[in-house]
């Protein structure tokens, strides 16, 4: 390579490419205030509220949501979901809702907003997520009335938020999508001084879930010039944001917590529309076979698989590579811009940046979760479809062992 590729891509030759709906989106902080109002006008009979443990005994929910939707005659079935959810969990909450609810409101981090997207969509049908699961499910189409779904995150990670799929999972079986356009959500409600209810070490897991998201996605084989802008913009607000929620000043703080939610809402967007890569690829049935918190698997991971792409794209045909190691070499500017301009030197500097930044924000190895040298081959058996799919290169058995073995 002889040459330095900077922002922005080039927009020539254009392919085709659809860009899924959105929901409606409210971001500010605090802006949470302004959601019982319009409950109230929207929705003002019966809702169903799901959330996690902790959060449900917080003061936002107890004291501002649950009492003034009470005060407000709104009548309220609550469901907590704990750790990842299953079809049945989901199954078993649907058959507890009235089939006449009005919305149902995730307030969570990504596995309550994706129970309750899948609550959501089965709730007048009072049909079983099985019917329609990716890969484990029965086939059917999904031809049935939802109700109207309203997320509020309270972590900044997965971009549930914005995407039109609810990940479900048995543990040692499958973590399958239930996916659909008709469950995304109606609206979003993006209120970043939610994050601050959120531990640090969650916080820092959830948010290197949604830089590897958009890291993906702007290099993956899929994405396009809308996903590229929304993805460039989401890794921009990334850069700095953990450094700016621990700093003392309380207005560095805030821009800190705003830009972690607005990067990991704009995540999802572009996971969406252009797809992941092999991170996410493997991240999947680490999942499916053990208790690894999903944004942790990706931070370990994305130093190694990023290596792995860049050694693999450099002994490709420059009209295949060059477009990717160009991306690569824009983030590797974005993460560190005052480097040198010399090709190789800013892809190296790319990769060891992102281990510095694993073992800054997720120090601690897979390990403890049950990985071993001796059983990584069952990863590799099934992870060859989904995500793997989007990756710019085909990477081999061995090199894929070779990164997770680097995450132990």
């Amino acid at each position: 390579m002889d040459r330095l590729f900077t922002m922005p891509t080039s927009l020539n030759h254009i392919q085709p490419f659809e860009f899924a709906p959105m929901p409606a989106i409210h971001f500010g902080w605090g802006i949470r205030q302004q959601l019982i109002a319009f409950l109230s006008q929207h929705f003002p009979n019966k809702l169903v509220i799901i959330t996690g443990k902790t959060l449900a005994n917080s003061g936002f929910f107890g004291h501002e949501l649950l009492n003034q939707l009470h005060d407000r005659k709104i009548t309220l079935q609550h469901f907590i979901i704990s750790g990842e959810p299953s079809p049945e969990q989901v199954d078993d909450i649907v058959q507890q809702c009235d089939p006449n609810t009005q919305a149902v409101i995730g307030l969570g981090g990504g596995s309550v907003l994706d129970a309750a997207k899948a609550i959501a969509g089965l709730i007048p049908s009072q049909t079983s997520v099985m019917d329609y699961l990716e890969g484990v499910g029965l086939g059917k189409p999904f031809e049935v009335d939802t109700c109207p779904f309203i997320a509020v995150p309270t972590t900044a990670g997965t971009g549930s938020e914005t995407t039109k799929n609810a990940v479900l999972s048995r543990l040692g079986q499958f973590k399958k999508s239930f996916r659909d356009e008709k469950l995304l959500a109606k609206h979003v409600w993006l209120d970043p001084e939610l994050l601050k209810t959120c531990p640090k070490e969650t916080l820092y897991a959830t948010g290197m879930d949604a830089f590897t998201q958009l890291l993906e996605s702007y290099t993956t084989l899929k994405s396009n010039p809308m996903t590229d802008a929304l993805a460039w913009q989401g890794m921009t607000l990334f850069q700095g944001a953990f450094e700016k929620i621990n700093h003392s000043n309380e207005a560095l703080q805030q821009e800190g917590y705003s830009n972690l939610m607005l990067a990991a809402s704009l995540s999802g967007i572009t996971l969406a529309n252009a797809g992941l890569g092999a991170v996410h690829g493997l991240a999947g049935p680490i999942g499916a076979y053990f208790k690894a918190p999903h944004g942790l698997v990706c931070a370990k991971l994305l130093a190694p698989i990023t290596q792995l792409n860049i050694d693999t794209l450099r002994l490709k045909p420059p009209e295949l590579a060059n477009k990717y190691l160009e991306k690569y070499q824009q983030i590797g500017l974005l993460i560190h811009p005052n480097q040198t301009q010399d090709p190789d030197s800013i892809l190296t500097n790319l990769t060891q940046d992102l281990y510095k930044l694993s073992q800054q924000y997720a120090p601690n190895g897979l390990a403890q979760y049950g990985l071993s040298s001796c059983n990584l081959n069952k990863l590799i058996e099934n992870c060859r479809s989904g995500s793997m799919l989007g990756n710019p290169v085909v990477l081999t058995d061995q090199q894929l062992l070779k990164a997770l073995e680097q995450t132990l």
